[in-house]
C-alpha cells in the first residue's frame, strides 16, 4: 500500500458543511462532498502544505453508500471508530438537507 505523507502541523480535525458542500479535515486528508445533479459526489486529497495531491474521487446514487464512504475514509485517516460513526451521521444529515 501506498503510504502519503501527513502534514502535521494541521489541525487535528476540522468540519463543515454549507449548502451545497460537506468538508472534513483530519488525519492529513481533506474530504470534499457535493450533489452533482442525481448523483453524491465525495473526493479526498491529502493534504501536503497548502496543496491537494492523489485526489481521489467517487459517485454514489444514494445518500447511505455516500455517507458510509465518509465513515470509512475518516476511520481509515484517523482510527478513531467514533469519530468515523459521528462523521458518517453528519455526512448523513447533510445529504437530508442538500436533497431539500
Amino acid at each position: 500500500m501506498d503510504t502519503f505523507p501527513t502534514d502535521v502541523t494541521s489541525p487535528a480535525t476540522a468540519q463543515g458543511t454549507t449548502d451545497t458542500l460537506f468538508m472534513w479535515r483530519g488525519g492529513g486528508i481533506l474530504l470534499l462532498g457535493e450533489r452533482n445533479s442525481d448523483r453524491w459526489v465525495l473526493a479526498r486529497g491529502w493534504l501536503l502544505g497548502d496543496r491537494l495531491e492523489y485526489v481521489r474521487r467517487w459517485s454514489f446514487a444514494q445518500p447511505v453508500p455516500f455517507s458510509g464512504q465518509v465513515r470509512r475514509l475518516v476511520l481509515e485517516a484517523c482510527g478513531d471508530f467514533s469519530q468515523a460513526h459521528d462523521e458518517g451521521l453528519r455526512a448523513h444529515a447533510w445529504t437530508q438537507l442538500a436533497q431539500s
